[in-house]
């Protein structure tokens, strides 16, 4: 009986021993799996601080002072401004390094939402992805913002952007919503596009900007490291843009003066030009050294816009660029040699009759001929670097108090504010 009692006991002991064993065990694998879940969480974290904080993205401070050139190529590059705005594709990253060797920041402009038809890259396009025409903009349709061949498309520009050194990007046309597209195209798609292309310029170490979509600021803010806007002063809305400044992004200002291009002709600007130019020769030459040397007329330089513009598009065209004014002298003296082809004309035919040669009449078809291709050649150049400017023109027509109404818009006291002229593409003034 007693052997049966211990065998028992035993019995009892060794299933206890095993209880203990399991629980014990249980115990320690739920400790080990917390330690090792605070661990995992804690390398996560890690890595999810060292994502926000490791990042050489460039972001601007409010209230810098810039300059924007976007028709021509940059040549002089002695603007006082710590950033340029300039196009992508016009100009090499010889100009850019040039730039940024003087300790200025370079943005990139191309439009990411619209087909301009003088752009190199035009054949990658399928005009599937087209869309409306843009009013006053020959050669510019909206695109399909959506479509994976464009998104394709703008990727290599911003490939481009960053071979050539630009410090960021400045996209344009990406508010089809407020336009007639013809593709359907809305603020969500707009949104969606530019977390799209900050995405990617980010990826490329380079910065990003909003152009004008003031109604998606809230969308996309945290995403860009500035804002461009054109003529907020102009419609009372300097306060949707104010939203940047606030969280210390800046705020390309522009407002645009004496827009006198109107159907490819030229308006009272140039007249102003001409008759500032012929009557005040010297006074134009004094004003135009200045502009040349600083890149911008301040308000000390000219007592008048008017005057500003002479001396500006005079220097324009001392350094071969075409401007409106020196299209309208080239005009104006070409009038005069008119009297002396009528008088060869006449002393030709005279000739013709006695001697019956018509060798004159083939050599004046040639000229004839001539004067057209140099006519066709002005008016490609002039549709290739003014066109898509011609759209802000048909916006508005500013007013004499422009300076003040510029430069003490509601709101935007902490801008970087330029008034521009578009005949005119580096010239700027300041506030």
């Amino acid at each position: 009986m007693y052997s049966s009692q211990n065998s028992g006991w035993q019995a009892f002991m060794a299933k206890r021993k095993v209880l203990v064993s399991c629980v014990l065990g249980l115990f320690f694998l739920a400790i080990g799996a917390d330690i090792r879940a605070e661990l995992g969480a804690g390398h996560s974290q890690k890595k999810i601080l060292k994502r926000g904080t490791d990042t050489t993205i460039w972001q601007p401070a409010a209230g810098v002072k810039w300059q924007i050139q976007l028709i021509d190529a940059v040549e002089d590059t002695t603007a006082d401004a710590d950033i340029w705005d300039i196009d992508l594709f016009d100009n090499t990253a010889a100009t850019i390094s040039t730039l940024q060797s003087k300790g200025r920041k370079v943005i990139c402009y191309f439009s990411a939402g619209t087909y301009e038809d003088w752009r190199s890259d035009i054949s990658k396009f399928d005009s599937a992805d087209f869309g409306s025409n843009l009013d006053d903009w020959p050669g510019e349709k909206w695109l399909n913002i959506k479509s994976t061949s464009v998104r394709s498309i703008m990727t290599s520009r911003l490939d481009m952007a960053k071979e050539k050194g630009c410090d960021g990007v400045d996209p344009d046309n990406i508010d089809a919503y407020g336009n007639e597209n013809g593709l359907g195209l809305t603020e969500a798609d707009s949104i969606d596009f530019l977390t799209f292309l900050a995405t990617e310029a980010h990826s490329r170490g380079m910065a990003i900007g909003l152009k004008n979509g003031g109604d998606i600021i809230g969308s996309v803010i945290d995403k860009m490291q500035w804002s461009v806007n054109e003529q907020c002063a102009e419609y009372n809305e300097c306060d949707v843009y104010a939203a940047f400044t606030e969280v210390n992004k800046p705020v390309f200002h522009i407002e645009y003066s004496d827009e006198t291009i109107e159907n490819g002709s030229s308006a009272s600007t140039d007249t102003t030009t001409d008759t500032t130019t012929d009557t005040s020769e010297d006074v134009a030459t004094t004003t135009t050294a200045s502009a040349t040397t600083s890149g911008a007329v301040s308000p000390s330089v000219s007592s008048s816009t008017s005057a500003s513009v002479s001396a500006v598009a005079t220097s324009t065209s001392a350094t071969g660029t075409p401007s409106a004014a020196a299209t309208t002298t080239t005009t104006d003296a070409d009038s005069t040699p008119d009297t002396t082809t009528d008088t060869t004309d006449d002393e030709n035919d005279e000739t013709d009759a006695e001697d019956g040669d018509s060798e004159d009449d083939d050599s004046e078809d040639d000229e004839d001929t001539e004067d057209d291709t140099e006519t066709e050649s002005n008016d490609t150049y002039i549709r290739k670097h003014k066109q898509r400017h011609n759209k802000i023109e048909s916006r508005a027509t500013l007013s004499a108090s422009l300076k003040s109404t510029a430069c003490n818009a509601k709101s935007a006291d902490k801008f970087s504010t330029v008034i521009k002229n578009m005949n005119l593409d580096a010239w700027v003034e300041y506030c």
